[in-house]
């Protein structure tokens, strides 16, 4: 009865040795030289190298391209045969733990969107000589995308047709890098630049001119009822309250009053390279412009001239007269 214990322990040692080694030896081969399959790669290059796929290589072997893979694209699978053949084609001792291991590769990615497609559309619609505006698309496309780094080359437009009489237009577009186009449709909106106000301006005040700014609207909007051109502004008088943001009417201004009738005004009167300067009385009222009289305080003769700052008039000597009816030895004449 001594012998029948002995017996079921070494059967019961030998069991156990037989279920130990086998895990022992998968173990070594696994883990041999400490060459381990990654889980996931994310491959920022063109080419797959050994050491994306397993941890620990050397150097020299990690830096070696895998054979027949090329350029993967994004969301590749290589699953556990696939790893286990390009570890044995390189002479690396490893086997997968699992018949269900596999690596995914992913690439970085990029996307080009709406705004790169409207500036795209629009750079394409201007080379070739068409009217180019606000970009108005029938639908907004999917983003494309792109690797990483062939954002910055933008996208090429193919096939692009425009109707003149619709302002409408076709084209293919596509990352300029590569890939898929797709058909875009739309119209193009003329658009105008027209000042607005940059502040509220009250009645009765001079617009000055860090009172406007130039603001992009829509052509047929804008039309001919806003006035468009900045200097037909600023100098002007506001008839009524402006608000900030708000395109002018012509109606909506006064020509300022620089020379006020029956004020003391300033007279040059010019003739050649000669100047003279003397002191008037306004008969008129009178804009920056205008032509307005005036009356010469020491001789009491009336001249013309015009109002070309505040109460000051400049007058021509070619064009000075004097008033009917005054007198003196010069009465009448053009003076030279």
């Amino acid at each position: 009865m001594s012998r029948a214990p002995r017996f079921l322990l070494s059967l019961a040692g030998l069991l156990l040795a037989l279920l130990i080694v086998p895990i022992a030896a998968q173990a070594a081969a696994t883990l041999k030289n400490g060459v381990l399959a990654s889980g996931v790669l994310v491959l920022d290059k063109p080419e797959v190298r050994l050491g994306d796929l397993f941890d620990g290589l050397p150097a020299d072997i990690a830096a070696r391209p895998v054979r027949g893979l090329g350029t993967p694209d994004s969301g590749r699978v290589l699953d556990a045969e696939q790893l286990e053949a390009i570890a044995r084609e390189n002479g690396l001792s490893w086997r997968p733990a699992s018949p269900t291991l596999s690596i995914r590769i992913d690439r970085p990615v990029e996307q080009i969107g709406e705004e790169m497609v409207l500036q795209t559309v629009t750079q394409a619609l201007a080379v070739q000589g068409h009217p180019t505006g606000e970009i108005r698309l029938d639908a907004p496309p999917a983003p494309f995308t792109v690797g990483r780094g062939q954002a910055r080359q933008g996208l090429r437009v193919s096939d692009l047709s425009f109707d003149p009489k619709l302002s409408r237009f076709t084209a293919q577009i596509g990352p300029a890098a590569g890939g898929e186009s797709r058909r875009v449709a739309g119209r193009v909106i003329a658009m105008a630049d027209v000042p607005v106000m940059t502040r509220a301006v009250g009645t009765g005040e001079v617009i000055q001119a860090g009172d406007v700014a130039i603001q992009r609207l829509r052509a047929d909007q804008a039309g001919r009822s806003y006035v468009v051109d900045p200097d037909r502004i600023i100098g002007k008088t506001a008839r009524r309250t402006l608000l900030v943001g708000q395109p002018v009417r012509p109606g909506d201004l006064n020509a300022t009053m620089m020379v006020q009738k029956n004020a003391p005004i300033t007279v040059n009167v010019v003739s050649g390279s000669m100047a003279l300067v003397m002191q008037g009385k306004a008969l008129d009222d009178g804009a920056l412009g205008d032509m307005v009289r005036v009356l010469n305080i020491r001789s009491n003769k009336v001249l013309s001239g015009i109002v070309s700052a505040p109460s000051t008039v400049t007058v021509q000597a070619t064009v000075v007269t004097v008033a009917p009816g005054a007198s003196g030895p010069n009465s009448g004449a053009r003076t030279n």
